[in-house]
């Protein structure tokens, strides 16, 4: 499994840009394109442990229930 990275717009469409192995250089790699001067508004990174590009789309599309209040874990 490796790391997937993901453009993400304003109108959250996503676009694959990269698989890397190991987590310190996807972690270094998202931190190098979120400091991009030419970034439009809104536009975000993410990164995904999933099995391939396609499996960690799905995860990133995900609707997740928010936190419980008062959860502090």
């Amino acid at each position: 499994m490796k790391y997937h990275i993901f453009e993400i717009n304003p109108f959250q469409q996503l676009t694959y840009l990269q698989s890397l192995a190991e987590y310190r250089e996807a972690k270094a790699c998202v931190r190098e394109l979120r400091q991009k001067p030419d970034l439009t508004s809104g536009t975000t990174f993410r990164m995904m442990f999933a099995a391939d590009p396609e499996h960690a789309e799905r995860l990133l599309k995900e609707k997740r229930e928010p936190r419980p209040m008062g959860e502090h874990d």
